[in-house]
Formats: structure tokens, C-alpha cells, sequence
């Protein structure tokens, strides 16, 4: 029996891996580090997840045995006493690591709790990791930890500091690091901007991109309640992103991030990285056309403007510009592990306009039920093309 010690179980990806590989194998158990929140116990916590992500994953059936096969330790990776933890009679036996936890913000990360819960949390199981004397430890960082770099980000390759576009992809960095020289056995995993899955669209956690596109329909339902329109048709919204363009945008879904993690994690651990990030980017123009068509909206530009901004592109930029470096990003990332590991036909899926429309339309519907313009613009095709 393969007993893991796993943080990060309630977020999107650490779920997402531990109900695909027990639905695989029943050979392994997860000790699984979780915090208290919500009104509810960490094993409260832990049991709504797995039973979520089960009915996502069209097997609500499975959650019972997944959920035998998971343990809970109530606790944070940042205020854990690694050696005292390690004393822990749960934790017996545990011969593997899987280290997911992770703040996400994108923004700026004024009292340090971004790099408290990456870096110092990242050091600390670490530190209990080997008090455990653990064979392999994986890790879940992102493909971001390039930064700045402009080229190909190389899946061999240690992290290089091309300077980063917030504190997020540094403590990531700097985490990655902490791995490499910790003396273990490794695998790094390094997904790009996760997004719904390739059949419908659907995503059970939507973060980071989905902010933009609640930000717009807010914008819209606002103008037009202001103007006394009907917030189903086409209006002309006068926003742009102040930021460059590109075609190398990795939207990367949430299914191919669970499968290709959960492949991986059964090869030989080889300390190495491997690039989850697809390879079939999507370009600025692109997206913002699709956002267009979905919200029915004319007059959606990009580029960066010396002039004078209107008050909604400047309202855009306060609150979604963290996702902005995303967007005239001009990295690709090399895929060569990944196509060793698993071979070519993982890779054979393609995110295009379609997608990208897929993935809005279904967003809108599953997280916006009582919003009837949205429910009507993200159910039925334009009757045009948008005007720019």
C-alpha cells in the first residue's frame, strides 16, 4: 500500500488528482493536511470536496470508497511543528509527498501572506517530509515560475529569475527551489491557466481568467440598468485592456491537468518538471473576440493607450490589471517531458475559438442561474459579428 501525505485537497487541482487516482487504483491512502473554515471542521471540509468533485467527475457513487481512503490532519502548512507533526501515529508509513497547497492571488501581496502560505509553507513540509524520510516528493508549482522570460521555457531546466510579474510566480519560484535542493526525489508539476474542462466548458473552482468575464457582465448589467437598455443586446462598452498582444496565451483545462498530474505521478520520479500547460495557446485577440460574442458586446479593444483612458477601462485595469501580464505573455513552453513521459497522443487536443466560447457560455450558466440576461446570452449564438 502507497500511503501520501497531500495539502492542497480542497482546491481545484489537489481534488481533482485524488479522485482520479483512486478511481484508478485502490492501492493508495492520503493523509491529507486541511484547514478549518467555513463553519466547518477540516474532515467536514475534506468530505464536501471529494463528494463535489465525484458528482463533477459523473461519479457520485465513488465518493464513499474515495473517501475511505482519505485521512484528515487538521492543520496549515504555514503554523505546522514539523517535528512534532512527524510523531503523529496517522502519519506512519507515509513514503510519498504531494504538496498542492497555494495562495493563487495574482495581485500584490501587501502583509506577505502569499509567500508565507508558498515559500515558508513550502518550507515546512519539506522539513516534515524528511523527518518522515518520504521517497518522492511532488510538487505542484506553475508554469509561471518563468516570469518574465520572453522564449521558450524549458521543462529541464532549473528556474531562472527573469524577473517576475508579482509575488505570487516568485514565492512559486522560490518554492521550486526549496524542492530541487531538498535531497528528494522529485517531480515538479506546472500547470498554466486552468481553465473548464474540453467537453462542456464546465469547471468546478473558477479562478484567475473568470474574474474578467464576471468583471464585464457586472459592467454591463450596470450600464444598462443606468441607461434603461436591455442588458441581452448588443451595446457598445468603450473598454479597453491596456496591454500588448499575443498568441501564446496557455489556457490549459481542468480535465488534461488532472489526467496528465495523475499519469505523471505514476512514472519514476526522475528530477524533473513537467510543463501541464497543453500545446495549443489561444491569442488575446482571440479571447477578445469571443468574450464579445458571448456578451454580445461592440467596442472591446486592446492595446496600450497613451491617451486618455475611459473611466471603465481604468475601473478594468484597478481591478482585473493583475491578469494583464497573461494576456501579452510571450513564452512557450516546452513540452519534451511531458511527450516522453506520456507520449504524443495526451497532447492531441486543441483550445481554439470554440473552446474558448464553450468555456465562457457554461461559466455564465452554472454560476450566474438567477441573472437572466446572462442565462439567455450564454444559451443562444449572436444574430452578428461584434463591431470594433
Amino acid at each position: 500500500m502507497n500511503k501520501v501525505f497531500l495539502t492542497g485537497i480542497t482546491g481545484l487541482v489537489g481534488s481533482a488528482f485524488v479522485v482520479a487516482l483512486l478511481r484508478e487504483r485502490q492501492d493508495y491512502e492520503f493523509v491529507c493536511l486541511v484547514r478549518r473554515g467555513g463553519g466547518k471542521s477540516a474532515a467536514e471540509r475534506t468530505e464536501a470536496i471529494i463528494r463535489d468533485e465525484c458528482r463533477f467527475d459523473g461519479c457520485p457513487e465513488l465518493a464513499d470508497m474515495i473517501l475511505k481512503h482519505v485521512s484528515v490532519i487538521e492543520g496549515d502548512v504555514v503554523t505546522i511543528d514539523p517535528e512534532a507533526m512527524a510523531k503523529d501515529p496517522i502519519l506512519a508509513g507515509v513514503n510519498k509527498f504531494f504538496h498542492c497547497a497555494a495562495d493563487v492571488n495574482l495581485g500584490k501581496d501587501p502583509t506577505g501572506k502569499v509567500f508565507r502560505i508558498n515559500f515558508e509553507g513550502t518550507k515546512n513540509v519539506v522539513a516534515l517530509a524528511k523527518k518522515l524520510g518520504v521517497k518522492e516528493f511532488h510538487y505542484v508549482a506553475t508554469a509561471y515560475v518563468a516570469g518574465k522570460l520572453k522564449g521558450t521555457a524549458y521543462e529541464v531546466c532549473p528556474t531562472l529569475d527573469n524577473g517576475f510579474n508579482n509575488p505570487y510566480e516568485e514565492s512559486k519560484c522560490k518554492a521550486e527551489r526549496l524542492v530541487r535542493e531538498s535531497g528528494f526525489n522529485f517531480s515538479i508539476y506546472r500547470p498554466a491557466i486552468i481553465t473548464g474542462r474540453r467537453s462542456d466548458g464546465r469547471i468546478r473552482k473558477p479562478l484567475a481568467f473568470y474574474r474578467i468575464l464576471e468583471f464585464l457582465g457586472k459592467v454591463k448589467s450596470h450600464r444598462s440598468s443606468k441607461m434603461h437598455l436591455d442588458p441581452a443586446d448588443w451595446m457598445a462598452m468603450h473598454i479597453n485592456f491596456s496591454t500588448a498582444t499575443t498568441d501564446r496565451i496557455y489556457f490549459v483545462p481542468i480535465d488534461y491537468v488532472q489526467e496528465a498530474i495523475t499519469a505523471l505521478f505514476q512514472k519514476p520520479v526522475t528530477n524533473t518538471a513537467y510543463h501541464v500547460t497543453g500545446d495549443s495557446p489561444v491569442s488575446t485577440l482571440q479571447i477578445l473576440d469571443s468574450i464579445c460574442r458571448v456578451l454580445r458586446m461592440d467596442d472591446l479593444t486592446v492595446g496600450r493607450n497613451n491617451g486618455e483612458e475611459s473611466p471603465e477601462s481604468k475601473m478594468m485595469a484597478r481591478f482585473v490589471g493583475d491578469l494583464y501580464p497573461y494576456f501579452d505573455s510571450n513564452i512557450t513552453f516546452d513540452q519534451s517531458n511531458v511527450r516522453k513521459a506520456l507520449g504524443d497522443k495526451i497532447l492531441d487536443w486543441e483550445y481554439g475559438t470554440k473552446s474558448l466560447e464553450t468555456l465562457m457560455r457554461s461559466f455564465f450558466l452554472d454560476y450566474f442561474p438567477n441573472v437572466e440576461w446572462l442565462q439567455k446570452v450564454a444559451s443562444t449564438e449572436p444574430d452578428r459579428e461584434p463591431r470594433y
